[in-house]
């Protein structure tokens, strides 16, 4: 291999590539470098792993990204057993750099999170043991990336927690995510009906006036044939609002979201001007044969042509997808927990985990 040529943030970048690191049981994979796996495809269907895992996409968001980043597969005599996706974190970090081209550095630490969603966890284990960070991960990655003295790993269930939890690690509990289950329902209305009273009649209410309203249109259902840019422009107004965090998250590039959007299993709940097919506001779901996730939410401003609660409509679209395609439920994410339970939400705790790496 000779080089590549990639296109992210603005800017095209060629570079040698580097070979994957592989032993007999594990292979460590750079997406921007790195083809993609003969047996992806197979492994993201066992695992059930989201769209935002597509090799593609990992890709995109990798040449885009503040840190490297990497995905270790796991192998036995039958085939893969595991992955695990994390970025190494060292200096410098800047919200306006790139990662450097080098694989990792000369000291830092591997935080192990789902690529772009908070909402479930970074690594899938065959036996779903999530111990295995420490027992079979954790060796791959110190012969790896010699200069890694921390692990931080997040979306850790309370078994999983009080299997990795020792004295020399630290084991906290972070923000729940809601999930809202669907099975037991036979319809919205069967949903409605469950809700408080006042809840109830304002979902109702809100969907009569977006139905009433000639100039809005509700449509779910595939997003391959959405213009990238235009969505990646509705996104930011969203992200825009939260600077809540200590560094605050890189917007969504383009050229990532034209990878994401043209996955079969990325559905968009879109408020749209039925005229000129302007979108109004977008729910991304990256669906899943049980569990589909929502993945991000934006409206135009009101003085822009945005529409008021389409917010709380958009649950009630969430709910006719999942029941219509027979799923379990929809994890809602992170933030916003005791409104969410007005919708009949359930919390589910999370963990993180930081190890040190001897």
């Amino acid at each position: 291999m000779t080089g590549a040529s990639t296109e992210s943030g603005g800017r095209t970048a060629t570079r040698a590539l580097p070979r994957p690191a592989r032993t007999a049981d594990h292979e460590v994979l750079d997406p921007r470098f790195d083809p993609e796996p003969a047996y992806w495809s197979e492994l993201r269907a066992t695992a059930g792993l989201h769209a935002d895992w597509c090799w593609d996409a990992l890709a995109a968001q990798a040449w885009a990204a503040r840190t490297p980043q990497y995905v270790t597969v796991l192998h036995s005599g039958d085939g893969p057993y595991g992955v695990v996706w994390a970025a190494w974190v060292g200096p410098p970090t800047r919200r306006h750099r790139f990662a450097r081209t080098k694989r990792g550095g000369r000291l830092g630490g591997l935080d192990v999170r789902a690529p772009n969603n908070a909402s479930a966890p970074g690594w899938w284990f065959a036996d779903g043991a999530g111990k295995r960070l420490l027992t079979d991960y954790v060796p791959a990655m110190r012969e790896r990336v010699g200069g890694a003295r921390l692990l931080l790993a997040r979306q850790l269930a309370d078994t999983d927690a009080a299997a990795i939890g020792t004295p020399t690690r630290i084991v906290r509990p972070t923000e729940p995510i809601s999930v809202l289950d669907t099975d037991s329902f036979e319809s919205v209305d069967h949903w409605l009906s469950e809700l408080r009273t006042t809840r109830r009649r304002s979902l109702t209410q809100i969907e009569q006036t977006i139905g009433d309203d000639p100039r809005l249109e509700v449509r779910t259902g595939s997003m391959t044939e959405s213009d990238p840019g235009e969505v990646a422009a509705l996104l930011r107004h969203n992200a825009e609002k939260h600077h809540d965090v200590p560094i605050v998250p890189l917007p969504m590039f383009t050229g990532y979201l034209e990878n994401l959007l043209c996955q079969p299993d990325v559905v968009g709940v879109r408020y749209v001007d039925p005229l000129s097919g302007a979108l109004r506001a977008l729910a991304l779901i990256l669906d899943h044969p049980q569990w589909p996730v929502m993945r991000s939410w934006s409206t135009l401003p009101l003085h822009r042509g945005g529409r008021r609660n389409l917010y709380f409509d958009m649950y009630t679209q969430a709910v006719r997808f999942a029941l219509a395609s027979g799923k379990k439920g929809v994890v809602l994410g992170k933030k916003m927990t005791d409104l969410k339970r007005t919708f009949g939400a359930r919390t589910v705790a999370q963990h993180a985990v930081l190890a040190p790496l001897y």
